[in-house]
C-alpha cells in the first residue's frame, strides 16, 4: 500500500494529484480512504509551497512544480506534444506549451519551474500566435492524408490543429513533396517499416516529438529507437538494424502508446476481423484479457477504471461474434498448470535439500502426484527460480538477450494461447467443428500479443493458428465507433459458458503481480494443505516497479508430513522491462536469491499495455489497478482451483495438471534468438548525456544477426 503512496510523491509535481486519485487505488485494497488519505497528506507535507498567478487566479503548488502541472492545477489549458505524464523527462522541444510570463517573456511551461509570485498567462495574443507559428510549421512537414491514418479522432497533432483553427497557408517543404527529389523520396522510402507483426512505423507522419525515443531508452532501458541524422533530417528510427523485427525491439508497443501521431501504431487487423464477421465462412469466436474491461471504456470517453464487463460482451455479440468467451477462463487453466510446475520445482529442490530425509521426500512427493506429476510423463522439473512466461514481450527478451534464462521460463503457454488450444482442439470438437472451421479472435491490451500467434510452436500440426487474429484495446475501440455500437449504454450480458466461468485470481492477470498473487492462492493452499492466512497478498501488489515477499508453509499435518514445514517460498515481481532488466543483473550477481520470479514488460503490467487506450491522465494506470482489484474482491469465487468449469475441463477432457495431454496442448518451448545487446543506460553506469553517447558508440560497434523469427509476416492468412 505504501508503495502506491510514495510512488504518487516521487516528485512535486506528483504530489498535487495523489489525494484526488486516492479512491481508484484503494479500491479492493485492505485500507481504508481516511488512512489512505491522511498518509499522502502527510508525504505532501514535505514540499515547501508557493504561490502564483495563472490567468489572474492563485494557485498554491509545492515548490519545484513546473509551470505546466501549475497551469493544470489551476484549471488552465496548456498544448503539448513532446512532455506526457508517463515520460520522466520535460524536454521542452516542440514549444507548443509556451506561455507568457512576467515581462512579456515566452517560455516553455513544462521546462520551467513555477517560482513564488510567478505571474503566468496562457491564451494572450503572443501566446496564440507563437503556438499557430509552430503549429503551422509543423503542418507544412506533415503529410495530409489524415482521413487515411490510423490515429485519425485520436491523434493529438490533428486536434491541436483543429483547436487553433491552423490553416495552410505554408506551402508543403520539400521533404514532404517526394515528386520534386527522387533521392529524398528514396530516404524516405525507409520511413516505412511493416516488418514487425506487431508494430508498424511510418515515420513519414513523425512530428520529432521524441516521446519513442525516450519511452523506449529511458522507461525501457532498451535503447532500440533513437535519433538518427541531425538537423531538419534528424528522426527517430532504429539505431542499429534498418528493420524492427531484425533488431531486439520485444514489442511491447509503449512507443505507440506515447506516440501523439500515427507515425507508430499496432500492426492493424481490426479491419481484416470486421470482414471475417462480415464473411460467416467461419464460427467467430473472441476471447478478451481480464484488464480490457476496466479499459475500453476508456475509448468511448468513460473514466479510466471504468468497470464495463457485461456492456462489453454485448458489444461483442452486436459486433457479430457467435460465440463470447473469457481469457479469465484460461487465466485460471493457467494457474493451474503454473502452480502445479511450481510445486514440481520447488518439491525437487526441496527433496536434494533434504536428501538424506527419504522418508519425508516420498511422503512430498506423493502429496504432488495427487496435482499432476510431470516427471511420470517424461518432463523433468526445470530450475529455479522460475519465471512466468504469460507476458510474450518478456518471452521475446529472454530469447533475444538472455537466452541463457530460458530452462527457468516456465514451459506454461499465455492465456491467450491456452485459450487457442482449448477452443480449437477442446471446445471445437465437442461442437462438431474442426480446428478450422473456427476463427478465434483475441482482443488484448498488447502489441506483442500479435507477434505471440505468429510463432510456429503455436500452430496445429496442419499449419493452422490456434488463434487467429489479435487486435488491441485500441482497435477494439476503432471497431465499436466504426459500427456505432453504443457500448456503455447496452445491457449487460454474460460470457458463453463453459469457457467463460472465472475467479477473481484471474481478473487480477491484468495488474502487475497478479500472476503471482493468482498462483500464490493456488500454490500455497496445495502445499500448506490449508488456504493463506490472507487473500490478498499486500506486498506484490501495486506499481512499485519491482516488489518482493517470502512466504513460509506453516506446520500443520499435511506439511509435517511431507517435510515440508517451513520452507520459504521467495517470490519477486517486475512491471516495466527497464526495471526487469536491473532485477535480473541483481540475481545474476548472485545480490538477490527467489524462487518465483514474475516479470511483465509494461509499466502496471497489461493495464498499462502498449495497446491500451492512449492518456494523459497520469493515474490511469492506478485508477485501471483499482478497478481490477476491485472486479477480484466482487467474485464469490477468487481461486483458481475452485473453478467448476476448470474441474470439469480437467474430468471431462485433460486429465489433471502437469498430465501427457496437458504438456502437449497447454505447454511450449522456447528457442534462442539471442543478439548482441546494446547496454542501456544504467548498465553503462551514468545518465544523462554521456551515457547516451557511450551507448551510441557501442551501437555502432555492433553487428547484429539477422533472426527470422516467423518467416513473412505478410503471408499470414
Amino acid at each position: 500500500m505504501e508503495a502506491l503512496v510514495r510512488r504518487g510523491l516521487q516528485s512535486p509535481d506528483q504530489a498535487l494529484r495523489l489525494l484526488g486519485v486516492a479512491r481508484a487505488i484503494c479500491v479492493g485494497l485492505s485500507r481504508s480512504l481516511p488512512a489512505l488519505a491522511a498518509s499522502a497528506e502527510q508525504f505532501a507535507e514535505q514540499y515547501p509551497k508557493l504561490k502564483l498567478k495563472v490567468n489572474g487566479r492563485e494557485v498554491t503548488v509545492p515548490e519545484g512544480t513546473s509551470v505546466l502541472n501549475a497551469c493544470r492545477e489551476a484549471g488552465a489549458y496548456v498544448p503539448t506534444l513532446c512532455t506526457h505524464p508517463r515520460l520522466p523527462t520535460t524536454p521542452g522541444t516542440c514549444r507548443i506549451c509556451m506561455v507568457e510570463t512576467g515581462g512579456g517573456q515566452l517560455k516553455p511551461a513544462c521546462a520551467t519551474p513555477a517560482w513564488e509570485g510567478m505571474e503566468v498567462q496562457t491564451a494572450t495574443d503572443k501566446v496564440q500566435e507563437s503556438i499557430r507559428g509552430v503549429l503551422s510549421l509543423m503542418k507544412a512537414n506533415h503529410p495530409s492524408d489524415c482521413m487515411n491514418c490510423d490515429a485519425s479522432g485520436r491523434c493529438e497533432f490533428q486536434d491541436l490543429i483543429s483547436r487553433y483553427n491552423v490553416k495552410d497557408v505554408l506551402p508543403k517543404l520539400k521533404t514532404y513533396s517526394h515528386e520534386w527529389d527522387a533521392e529524398v523520396q528514396a530516404d524516405f522510402e525507409h520511413f516505412h517499416d511493416s516488418s514487425s507483426t506487431a508494430l508498424t512505423l511510418d515515420l513519414e507522419k513523425c512530428i520529432k516529438c521524441g516521446r519513442c525515443v525516450t519511452m523506449c531508452g529511458q522507461v525501457q532501458q532498451m535503447n532500440v529507437l533513437g535519433m538518427i541524422n541531425r538537423s531538419r533530417m534528424a528522426h527517430p528510427g532504429v539505431l542499429i538494424e534498418e528493420a524492427l523485427d531484425h533488431s531486439k525491439c520485444i514489442e511491447c508497443g509503449q512507443c505507440s502508446s506515447v506516440c501523439p501521431v500515427g507515425a507508430i501504431v499496432e500492426h492493424s487487423e481490426w479491419r481484416q476481423v470486421l470482414d471475417a464477421l462480415e464473411n460467416k465462412q467461419k464460427v467467430m469466436v473472441v476471447q478478451t484479457a481480464p484488464s480490457v474491461r476496466v479499459s475500453i471504456g476508456e475509448e468511448l470517453g468513460l473514466a479510466p477504471g471504468t468497470v464495463e464487463t457485461g456492456q462489453m460482451v454485448a458489444a461483442q455479440r452486436a459486433l457479430g461474434f457467435d460465440y463470447v468467451f473469457d481469457s479469465d477462463f484460461s487465466a485460471d487453466l493457467t494457474i493451474m498448470e503454473e502452480g502445479t510446475e511450481l510445486l514440481q520445482r520447488l518439491g525437487a529442490a526441496w527433496r536434494a535439500e533434504t536428501a538424506a530425509q527419504d522418508a519425508a521426500a516420498g511422503s512430498w512427493a506423493a502429496a504432488k502426484q495427487g496435482h499432476g506429476e510431470g516427471e511420470a510423463h517424461g518432463h523433468a522439473p526445470g530450475p529455479l527460480p522460475m519465471f512466468t512466461s504469460c507476458c510474450p514481450a518478456w518471452i521475446n527478451l529472454v530469447e533475444k538477450s538472455y537466452p541463457e534464462l530460458i530452462p527457468h521460463l516456465s514451459s506454461c503457454k499465455s492465456p491467450q494461447m491456452m485459450m487457442g488450444a482449448v477452443v480449437k482442439h477442446y471446445w471445437a470438437k465437442k461442437k462438431g467443428l474442426k480446428p478450422e472451421d473456427v476463427c478465434l479472435v483475441g482482443i488484448m491490451p498488447c502489441t506483442a500479443k500479435k507477434h505471440e500467434t505468429e510463432r510456429k510452436e503455436f500452430r496445429n500440426e496442419n499449419g493452422a493458428y490456434d488463434c487467429d487474429y489479435v487486435i488491441t484495446t485500441r482497435e477494439f475501440g476503432h471497431m465499436l465507433r466504426h459500427k456505432k455500437i453504443p457500448m456503455p449504454s447496452l445491457k449487460p450480458e454474460e460470457f458463453d459458458n463453459p469457457l467463460g466461468e472465472a475467479t477473481g485470481a484471474a481478473a487480477l492477470f491484468g495488474a502487475t503481480g497478479g500472476v503471482m498473487e493468482a498462483a500464490i492462492r493456488t500454490a500455497y493452499e496445495i502445499a500448506a494443505g490449508e488456504p493463506l492466512p490472507k487473500l490478498e497478498v499486500e506486498a506484490v501488489r501495486g506499481v512499485k516497479g519491482v516488489k518482493e515477499a517470502t512466504l513460509t508453509l506453516p506446520a500443520n499435518d499435511t506439511t509435517l508430513k511431507a517435510g515440508v514445514a517451513g520452507k520459504e517460498i521467495r517470490v519477486a515481481v517486475a512491471s516495466g522491462i527497464g526495471n526487469a532488466r536491473h532485477l535480473l543483473q541483481r540475481i545474476q550477481a548472485g545480490e538477490a536469491h527467489y524462487d518465483f520470479v514474475e516479470v511483465m514488460a509494461c509499466p502496471g503490467g497489461c493495464i498499462g499495455g502498449g495497446g491500451q487506450p492512449k492518456t494523459h491522465d497520469p493515474d490511469a494506470v492506478l485508477k485501471r489497478m483499482g478497478a481490477i482489484y476491485q472486479v477480484d474482491k466482487s467474485l464469490a469465487l477468487r481461486k483458481s482451483h475452485e473453478n467448476p468449469s476448470i474441474h470439469k475441463i480437467y474430468a471431462e477432457f485433460l486429465g489433471q495438471p502437469g498430465g501427457e495431454l496437458s504438456h502437449k496442448l497447454l505447454h511450449t518451448h522456447y528457442t534462442d534468438h539471442s543478439v548482441d545487446t546494446l547496454p542501456s543506460v544504467r548498465e553503462l553506469g551514468g545518465s544523462g548525456e554521456v551515457a547516451k553517447r557511450a551507448a551510441l558508440t557501442a551501437a555502432g560497434e555492433m553487428r547484429y544477426k539477422r533472426i527470422a523469427m516467423v518467416g513473412d509476416p505478410s503471408a499470414k492468412r
